[in-house]
């Protein structure tokens, strides 16, 4: 089976790589300064961040909880032009030992090769609630 990738599917990947090293430098350059990212859950974290200066507390206070230890491991991706769906699984771990493996779907919208908009839907909204209570 031959796999192809889109220029938006390179740059959304590039930017789950920068996640997970907690490289904000490449993060800053993917993301729009307008970008909105809406996570779409009851919890700590529901509702829509908008601009860079609101997502980047958004990622830093979900390391802070996890301790660091919050994965967003990608299982699949799909692009139509500068939309990407990113089938997701995040795993996380709190210092007080709640874990969670949560099937997500993140639906980026690229302008110009940078993320515009993010709609993030969990999997298990109770078991992300109570990750994050």
């Amino acid at each position: 089976m031959i796999e192809t990738q889109t220029a938006a599917e390179a740059a959304v990947l590039r930017g789950h790589q920068a996640f997970a090293s907690a490289d904000m430098e490449t993060l800053g350059e993917l993301f729009h300064p307008d970008i909105v990212w809406t996570h779409h859950n009851d919890d700590r974290f529901g509702g829509p961040k908008i601009g860079r200066p609101a997502v980047a507390p958004y990622f830093a206070e979900s390391a802070e909880h996890t301790a660091g230890n919050l994965e967003a491991r990608v299982e699949s991706t799909r692009a139509s032009g500068e939309l990407v769906a990113v089938g997701a699984r995040m795993i996380g771990t709190r210092p007080d030992g709640r874990r969670f493996h949560d099937p997500q779907m993140h639906l980026f919208r690229l302008r110009d090769g940078r993320v515009v908009q993010v709609e993030q839907y969990v999997g298990d909204p109770g078991a992300v609630e109570a990750l994050w209570a």
